[in-house]
């Protein structure tokens, strides 16, 4: 059975600085770029994660520096491909 985290609310969270190759985060593909970049580590370590609600996270891309507004859908769980604060992945 899945772990799940239910987001309710408005956010403006930061992109985490640096990414660990190899490590599990929470985060978006930017609207712009499609580079993926984390706001949140991963609780579950890449364990099947079910994310809910209805929360909007406005934020920028650190790798293009585009700010957008995402929905807890937009939302994705991703293993990071190299270090830095975005990702391939």
């Amino acid at each position: 059975m899945a772990q799940g985290i239910h987001f309710t609310g408005a956010y403006a969270p930061i992109a985490l600085p640096g990414l660990v190759p190899g490590g599990w985060y929470l985060g978006f593909a930017c609207k712009r770029c499609r580079q993926h970049f984390a706001v949140l580590n991963d609780p579950s370590d890449g364990a099947p994660l079910e994310l809910s609600g209805s929360a909007s996270f406005t934020t920028a891309c650190p790798n293009c520096d585009v700010q957008s507004e995402y929905s807890t859908a937009d939302l994705v769980q991703f293993q990071a491909a190299q270090g830095g604060p975005s990702s391939t992945a």
